[in-house]
């Protein structure tokens, strides 16, 4: 035990982004903190918890209860093992601390459970606040039960760990008997066709009913006839028994669930202690990494380029070479122009804004506003999501002096940072407002604008994720996912996009309730006030930034 305390504060402490204690920097980060608390993590929770609330009270009506717990509990399951299998794998096995935690006199197991566990404290901080709040929301529909109370808190901590000792066990059976294979691509592959069965099971869930609306859905649940709800179930076996205790108020079921959970890490453990190390050594002895050979490149490839060109094609490089950046900053910009098309197709949503775009057609100012907020909200998410910007500096690593060294002009450098961001989060939503244009079948005119509104939209959020990154950018990492992973940066960049599309939303209201003004004007002034902000924020960000790059957290 005394092992395992240390181990996991020394990997705690490696994978944590120091953050500034003292000074200007440390209070502006205070403030971020809270804004970011306040406008993503509480809102994602007490949406949860009320989606809980609505779908229990209606189960309880047709006699069910738990049923709507389950889906949210399953869903979390589910994205717990698509986000997690990576960072557990690298964590294991491609981290570079384990040069240093080999050669203590440490069992393997220990160093399993102590990677594991705070890959646990690390991955499932949300996940504990969202099951957290969705419990309240069931306690408030149907009423509380002490044992039930306390079923639930131990379910708050004990839910993830199922999802978690799988992507262990994955790692642990395929780094030991199949590590000499392209690894890294065959398991982002294998994730990536786990995520397509998953999107599928939940798809086919509603073509199982003749007509898709909530209500059906909701009888598919009580009924039992779910068929998501009775794969996963299986799959995560220990999810049934929990909600059997939290249903019937049961102790029995409650210690069982506690057992199973318990019986699953020691699976876990002892595969380790005899997989582990095997694992290890054959990936050393492989290399780890394989690296591409390219052949047959001519005269022409080797050609002089100018320092921007040379310098944007290796950003662009990282980005679609680099597995972790690959899925979480390219791959992710897919799903935009596929979630506005999904909305207008789907039977849930197609009738509402089928009645939307007859209002639009008409041009009644609240739809016209509507449209306009729509088109800036996809722009800001979208670029706060990829995280390219908010990790600009980030992705240089313990090679940071790179950016300061090399015969490039620090504005240059972040020129080609705005730009390899605007490439991908400007393309992303240039497509994805097309799509809503060509589908709200708008005007040639309103398209041109809403297309250029976009991309000033896109470039307020990539030029805060910049300056943001600038300022204190995580250099510590052990691996790609590192960089991501618990990157304040980023997520700060995604609190600050919400703060502004949510005052452009209450300000587009306003005009709407308390003015006359035709909808033209309001989009001229729309047009205006972020074009403004755009060039403040480009000035800010090239002086600044190449102020900060200037300091000694840019140096060796």
């Amino acid at each position: 035990m005394k092992n395992f305390k240390i181990l996991l504060k020394m990997i705690s402490k490696n994978n944590e982004m120091d953050m500034p204690e003292h000074g200007e920097k440390a209070r502006s980060y205070k403030i971020m903190g809270i804004i970011a608390m306040c406008c993503i993590m509480i809102p994602c929770c007490l949406i949860v918890g009320y989606i809980v609330y609505i779908m229990t009270a209606a189960l309880m009506e047709a006699q069910g209860d738990v049923e709507g717990l389950n889906l949210v509990i399953q869903l979390m399951s589910v994205f717990g093992v698509i986000f997690s299998i990576m960072v557990i794998f690298n964590l294991l096995y491609f981290s570079t601390d384990l040069d240093h935690l080999l050669p203590l006199p440490v069992k393997p197991a220990e160093l399993v459970a102590a990677k594991f566990t705070h890959a646990y404290f690390a991955e499932s901080v949300m996940e504990f606040m969202v099951l957290f709040c969705g419990f309240i929301g069931y306690f408030v529909a149907i009423g509380l039960n002490p044992v039930s109370l306390l079923t639930s808190l131990i379910g708050v901590f004990l839910l993830p760990v199922l999802p978690l000792v799988y992507c262990g066990i994955f790692a642990l059976i395929v780094m030991a008997f199949f590590s000499r294979m392209k690894l890294l691509r065959s398991v982002d592959f294998m994730v990536g066709l786990f995520t397509l069965v998953f999107a599928g099971l939940f798809l086919w869930s509603f073509a199982q009913m003749d007509s898709i609306n909530i209500t059906n859905y909701i009888d598919t649940l009580k009924n039992g006839d779910n068929i998501f709800i009775n794969i996963m179930n299986s799959v995560f076996f220990t999810v049934p028994v929990f909600l059997k205790a939290l249903r019937d108020g049961s102790l029995g079921y409650m210690l069982l669930f506690i057992l199973i959970n318990a019986a699953c890490i020691i699976i876990l453990l002892l595969l380790g202690n005899s997989l582990y190390l095997r694992g290890v050594h054959l990936v050393s002895s492989t290399g780890g990494r394989t690296i591409k050979k390219h052949r047959g490149k001519g005269r022409d490839c080797y050609a002089v380029k100018t320092p921007f060109r040379s310098y944007f094609d290796k950003e662009v490089w990282t980005l679609t070479r680099t597995p972790a950046y690959r899925k979480y900053c390219v791959v992710v910009n897919v799903i935009w122009p596929i979630l506005v098309a999904a909305l207008f197709r789907l039977p849930m949503t197609a009738d509402a804004i089928q009645s939307f775009k007859v209002l639009f057609g008409r041009r009644y100012f609240l739809a016209d506003v509507i449209v306009l907020m729509a088109v800036i909200v996809i722009a800001f998410f979208a670029t706060a999501m990829n995280s390219i910007a908010a990790t600009s500096f980030t992705r240089e690593g313990k090679h940071i002096s790179f950016v300061k060294h090399i015969p490039v002009d620090y504005r240059m450098q972040i020129r080609v940072k705005v730009w390899v961001s605007m490439v991908f989060s400007g393309v992303t939503v240039v497509i994805s407002t097309i799509v809503l244009c060509v589908l709200m079948d708008c005007s040639i005119l309103d398209s041109v604008y809403y297309v250029a509104l976009g991309i000033i939209s896109t470039g307020i959020c990539t030029y805060t994720g910049i300056l943001l990154d600038s300022v204190h950018p995580k250099l510590d990492w052990e691996d790609e996912y590192g960089a991501l992973r618990g990157n304040l940066n980023a997520f700060f960049n995604m609190a600050i996009a919400i703060v502004i599309a949510i005052v452009l939303c209450i300000a587009g209201y306003v005009f709407f309730k308390f003015t006359r003004f035709p909808s033209y004007a309001v989009y001229i002034v729309y047009f205006m006030v972020l074009g403004a902000v755009l060039i403040i924020l480009r000035r800010d960000t090239m002086i600044m930034g190449a102020r900060n790059i200037d300091t000694d957290v840019y140096s060796e």
